[in-house]
């Protein structure tokens, strides 16, 4: 609300607007107390009258003047400032004012800034943060000062985006139980109803409550114990870095089992939730793009790291690690390893054979990789899994689309294939783990009606038919394997290709 009242064009409602993944016009009008004819009918013209919250802020200078924008600002700094007035004691005197919060970038402590100074308030504000990107305070104004406990002397920027890539949790455990601030009336302050289950506020409760008495506590020992508990010192920071890290990165199964139901509210414009944890989303990622892909995805899940421990502890350490920019692209990415063909039939009846390329994962896995277009007209993807590895264990099948190859491999939006979509064809199956008692068996993949012009099927799988897969730096046409040692006694046979 502090972003909207200290501007003078749309830009930071759109940036507001932005950030908000649906919104439609009820939301619209709650937040900005108006809703301009040419605002009504483009919710009108969308789908159930809900937009994207990107799609609103791009068309939003067509829909509102500058007039009315000027309007909406004014109306909100005179309600903040009834309301800072109301709050605070004697107001107007004051020299000095301290804000405390989470951190990050101070938006709000610059934007009340732009409110006092279009109103001629000259009132020194003062953020005092847990977490700060440091760079983003190289325009403070004259007088103005910033302080972030853990800040970039004490960690590195790369593991501080680590941590507020992970950073939904703490913000849930320090919620308030009311919903988001949406405007102010009559010097009170006006929220929206909050969507968060009672059980989890309370477990809330409780972990605020039970920080207020371990603060109690230190403060009372301090006294008998000559401690200084709360003295600021690079010491309590690392301290405390390390402390806060440990649970947002490395979560253990106590914490996962009491915090991993735990549902994000997001925000302004829509009662939707989101899970904090959310690992079939990161499997699916791991299968369609990898370890590093996956430890970088944006926006969803919120809590990355819950949802890389629900998979595994090996899996959340492995994405500590590349928080802390210590894991090695070149043994935990993939490699092209050698060739395969595989069959397509068209919806015309034709067939063709086409060699795609395998990759090798720094797990020993196996990724393949099929391509089809809107216009080659596939219907079907065979892979004769019986000629390549015959038994193993099938992780999964999961489809991305785009406007070309480039942009359908970037896209985040992966969407898994159950396996009721899929043929196993002379296949014997145990859950995951399949058999080809012949050379014959494949797996056969119906392609659906193409959402873009491109779609790519990534398979991923384990072959427990060869002890280890090699990837040379001149990838062989075909893919060169060490075969169990089992089988290598009964043939003596060299690695076969």
């Amino acid at each position: 609300m502090t972003m909207i009242a200290s501007a003078d064009t749309l830009q930071p409602l759109r940036d507001l607007l932005d950030k908000i993944p649906a919104i439609d016009a009820h939301s619209f009008a709650g937040i900005t107390k108006i809703l301009p004819a040419a605002v009504a009918d483009f919710f009108a013209r969308s789908p159930n009258g809900v937009v994207k919250g990107a799609q609103l802020a791009e068309a939003l200078p067509d829909l509102i003047s500058r007039r009315e924008s000027a309007e909406l600002a004014a109306g909100m700094r005179s309600r903040l400032l009834t309301y800072l007035r109301n709050a605070i004691p004697d107001f107007d005197s004051c020299t000095d004012l301290v804000l405390v919060d989470l951190g990050y970038s101070g938006s709000v402590q610059k934007a009340l800034r732009r409110v006092f100074d279009r109103e001629g308030i000259r009132i020194r504000l003062h953020g005092t943060y847990l977490l700060t990107l440091d760079d983003a305070f190289h325009d403070l104004a004259r007088g103005d000062s910033v302080c972030g406990l853990i800040s970039d002397l004490i960690v590195t920027p790369h593991m501080k985006r680590a941590l507020l890539r992970n950073v939904s949790l703490l913000e849930q455990l320090c919620s308030a139980p009311q919903g988001s601030v949406r405007d102010y009336r009559n010097g009170g302050v006006l929220h929206e109803p909050n969507p968060i289950p009672p059980d989890q506020l309370a477990r809330i409760a409780e972990v605020q409550a039970g920080a207020i008495a371990f603060a109690a506590a230190a403060r009372d020992l301090a006294t008998t114990h000559r401690l200084q508990p709360f003295a600021p010192s690079d010491a309590s920071a690392r301290w405390t870095a390390a402390t806060l890290a440990r649970l947002l990165m490395l979560p253990d199964d106590d914490e996962l089992a009491l915090l991993g139901d735990f549902q994000h509210d997001v925000n302004l414009g829509t009662e939707t939730l989101q899970p904090l944890i959310d690992r079939p989303s990161v499997d699916n990622q791991l299968i369609a793009r990898g370890l590093g892909f996956a430890c970088a995805v944006r926006d969803l899940p919120m809590w990355l790291a819950g949802s890389f421990a629900a998979i595994s502890p090996a899996h959340s350490y492995l994405y500590t690690l590349f928080g802390a920019n210590r894991l090695p692209a070149d043994v935990f990415g993939e490699t092209a390893c050698g060739a395969l063909e595989i069959g397509l039939f068209k919806a015309d009846g034709s067939a063709s054979m086409e060699s795609i390329t395998v990759y090798r994962t720094g797990f020993g896995d196996v990724r393949l990789r099929i391509a089809v277009s809107r216009a080659m007209n596939v219907a079907m993807i065979v892979l004769p899994l019986g000629k390549f590895a015959q038994a193993g264990i099938l992780h999964g099948v999961v489809v991305q689309t785009g406007a070309t190859v480039a942009d359908a491999a970037e896209s985040p939006d992966v969407a898994a294939l159950s396996d009721d979509r899929l043929v196993f064809a002379e296949l014997e199956r145990h859950g995951r783990h399949y058999l080809a008692p012949t050379e014959d068996g494949s797996l056969i993949i119906p392609v659906a009606a193409l959402q873009g012009e491109v779609s790519i099927y990534t398979v991923a799988l384990t072959s427990l038919s060869h002890d280890r897969i090699f990837a040379p730096h001149a990838a062989p046409d075909v893919v060169a394997w060490r075969m169990l040692s089992s089988q290598l006694a009964e043939q003596g046979a060299a690695p076969t290709a």
